[in-house]
């Protein structure tokens, strides 16, 4: 566990659902000095809430957000319901220290994909049909006729639908897909993402167009760790504590390995110096290290 505790929000899940939605904040995320501005996470969608799905996409954005200096804050899985969306949007909106958003699901072609409208009611804007987004999706039909995996080259009005998005939206590059990503500037370089689910296509967007775009400019944190063999986690309690007291701009984490009987401790901070001085500070509390 972290010498600093991740807060865990409970939010109402749906009507069919035994346990409430959770939505977890990172430790690693707390704000520092000269920080750029942190990353939160909506992911969409019943089937990973039902568990039938596993959501790879969140961890995935999170490596990347992390390694760019926008770590993110909190991680919040919601229905597809709009309700839940809209609201899971506007709690990051109201966070000042949350720079970027990403929602993630929902922007496919069938009636239970309900993100673009959530998104455009929970920023006060209504849907258009975006000549971009319906020109990408209609060369993509034509080719999918030609190669003879659709009847015909026109876009159905089931796809048609994928290319309403928010007014205002930047259409990024799907090339894995139909399903057009959007970036939405919503002021003082604050920016919302709407992204496929899709892993293949969400991971191929993250890092071809939004980590070199969007998540630039960020310092990348300095992390170091410590290894210890056969020692109880219970037993860097202590040292941790003196490291949190000493060290407050360095996260501390304690993380067992128990095939390999192997503890690890995680520091992490902006600044190496201040990092490798909370290394040699444990060392020095615990020398078996």
């Amino acid at each position: 566990m972290s010498a600093r505790a991740a807060v865990i929000r409970a939010t109402p899940g749906p009507p069919h659902c035994t346990r409430p939605v959770l939505s977890h904040t990172n430790a690693y995320a707390e704000p520092v000095p000269n920080a750029t501005g942190l990353t939160a996470i909506v992911t969409v969608g019943d089937e990973i809430l039902s568990g039938h799905t596993q959501d790879t996409n969140s961890s995935l954005l999170a490596r990347q957000a992390f390694a760019a200096g926008r770590p993110v804050t909190h991680i919040e899985v919601v229905p597809d319901t709009p309700a839940a969306i809209i609201a899971a949007i506007r709690r990051a909106i109201d966070d000042p220290e949350i720079s970027r958003i990403a929602v993630c699901g929902g922007i496919g072609p069938t009636p239970d994909d309900r993100t673009f409208q959530a998104v455009a009611d929970a920023l006060g804007r209504p849907l258009e049909l975006n000549p971009i987004a319906y020109g990408n999706i209609e060369a993509l039909a034509q080719r999918m006729h030609a190669a003879g995996w659709i009847d015909k080259p026109e876009v159905s009005e089931a796809n048609r639908r994928c290319a309403m998005v928010p007014v205002g939206s930047t259409v990024l590059n799907n090339r894995r897909g139909m399903a057009p990503p959007l970036a939405i500037e919503i002021g003082d370089d604050r920016w919302l993402f709407v992204l496929p689910g899709i892993p293949r296509e969400f991971g191929t967007i993250v890092e071809e167009e939004l980590i070199p775009t969007y998540f630039a400019g960020g310092t990348a944190p300095v992390v170091r760790e410590v290894r210890y063999r056969s020692v109880p986690e219970s037993e860097m309690s202590e040292p941790m504590l003196v490291l949190e007291a000493e060290f407050p701009d360095v996260t501390v984490g304690s993380y067992p390995q128990v095939e390999r009987r192997e503890l690890v401790i995680r520091l992490h901070g902006r600044e190496a110096d201040r990092v490798d001085a909370a290394v040699a500070r444990l060392r020095a509390l615990r020398s078996d290290g």
